[in-house]
């Protein structure tokens, strides 16, 4: 590995050393007296009389939903713009279960996003003014919504955005600092931004930290993870009531989660605005916010070399393609310039993808050199992304992709580049 890579290495290591101090800080200095005299007020209460009738065990689990009205300014202004008859933009970033998977193939009218926007419109609407834009993409994690945001989501000049990305996302400060670069994106893009917070069978969900930064960030949040426990403690329901399957709603499940979502819209704007102020530190160190995405429609390489345009993977299309029986096994070459670059691939379980070889130089010199492998055991053709190049500071990169050794005969799909341009 140059010289330079091992500097850009140690750099990026110490930019993740310091990603969630803040939130650490303030879980440690958060634990005064004051606390403590909370703690003892809570346990001196009496037990919270729960529900009697089988609407009043609805209603609750619907209230437990809505995890935060966050500031509602932002929202009172864009939801009275649209009550004047102006334009209402209402998009929706995530994965599989924003998409609508189990419904949208044959019913996408019953998705939850496409719900909660007929609500919207029919309460607040004056006609054709409120429109919608599902950026839901299965298997979509915060890495690759960060990525594609420009493209699918600011491209439509936005009013309104949910984010969805709790199941897709893991703990890791990549993650954390992928998901904050949306929200602070969207904030700046004057975008009201509603997260949503969704959960597996298994219980997994990255609701903990997605919250700590709502609140830092004064957004509305909506729980379904906390509702659906809520009903699950007390017997009330079961996962199967919900899904088909580990992860994904059903059709009573969209219609469950919409009806959560429709509470927080039906009273928000009763609720007393405040001024807000946004944040000028983040929370994380932000290394994906700024990426741009490239495919073949915005970008050119430097040398085909044995590849072509086009790639087959859902939603990205315009990619390019190594196909099977390529000739020879020269490189596709690609200039870009940034601070970090990120490759989208088509990726698979089996071996019906070879490994490529990729070379980088950064501003003239080897940066790295390596194979790449697009195999995973979760991989079911999906797009996925990869950091491959990171320096703190603008670099002027050349990447050269061709086929590794032993993967002459094997496809490969590149799907489309992000690059981190600010």
């Amino acid at each position: 590995m140059a010289y330079r890579k091992i500097l850009a290495a140690l750099t990026a290591a110490l930019m993740l050393a310091g990603c969630g101090s803040k939130t650490a800080e303030t879980a440690s200095s958060g634990e005064t007296s004051e606390t403590a005299s909370a703690q003892t007020e809570t346990a001196s209460a009496e037990p919270e009389k729960l529900p009697e009738t089988d609407e009043e065990w609805h209603r609750a689990m619907i209230d437990k939903s809505l995890t935060s009205f966050g500031n509602v300014s932002k929202m009172q202004e864009k939801l009275k713009a649209a009550q004047n008859g102006e334009k209402l933009n209402i998009s929706y970033l995530g994965g599989s279960i924003t998409e609508g998977m189990t419904v949208a193939p044959s019913r996408p009218e019953l998705c939850w996003a496409n719900l909660t926007y007929e609500h919207i419109r029919d309460t607040f609407g004056t006609g054709e003014n409120v429109t919608y834009n599902n950026a839901g993409i299965a298997g979509t994690p915060s890495k690759l919504g960060i990525v594609r945001l420009d493209r699918d989501v600011l491209s439509t000049d936005p009013d309104i955005c949910f984010v969805e990305f709790a199941v897709n996302d893991g703990g890791e400060n990549d993650f954390r600092m992928a998901y904050e670069s949306i929200i602070r994106t969207l904030i700046e893009h004057d975008v009201a931004v509603v997260l949503v917070f969704a959960v597996t069978e298994e219980g997994h969900s990255c609701q903990e930290y997605m919250q700590a930064q709502g609140e830092y960030y004064g957004l509305p949040m909506i729980s379904y993870r906390d509702a659906l426990q809520f009903m699950f403690d007390n017997g009330k329901m079961t996962w199967q009531d919900f899904s088909d399957d580990q992860s994904h709603p059903n059709e009573a499940g969209h219609a469950l989660v919409a009806e959560m979502i429709n509470n927080y819209f039906d009273k928000v704007m009763e609720q007393t605005p405040e001024g807000y102020t946004y944040p000028t530190e983040p929370l994380t160190e932000l290394r994906n916010y700024g990426t741009v995405m490239y495919d073949n429609t915005n970008i050119s390489p430097e040398n085909m070399g044995s590849w072509y345009e086009g790639s087959e993977t859902a939603h990205f299309t315009d990619g390019w393609t190594r196909p099977y029986d390529a000739e020879d096994n020269e490189p596709i070459v690609f200039k870009f310039r940034g601070k970090f670059v990120y490759m989208l691939y088509h990726e698979v379980a089996t071996k019906t993808r070879g490994k490529v070889h990729i070379k980088i130089t950064a501003d003239g010199e080897l940066y790295d050199e390596t194979d790449f492998d697009p195999v995973a055991p979760n991989g079911w053709g999906n797009c996925q992304v990869t950091l491959i190049a990171l320096n703190p500071v603008m670099t002027d990169y050349e990447i050269e992709i061709s086929m590794a050794e032993g993967s002459e005969n094997l496809p490969f799909n590149i799907l489309g580049w992000g690059v981190t341009e600010e």
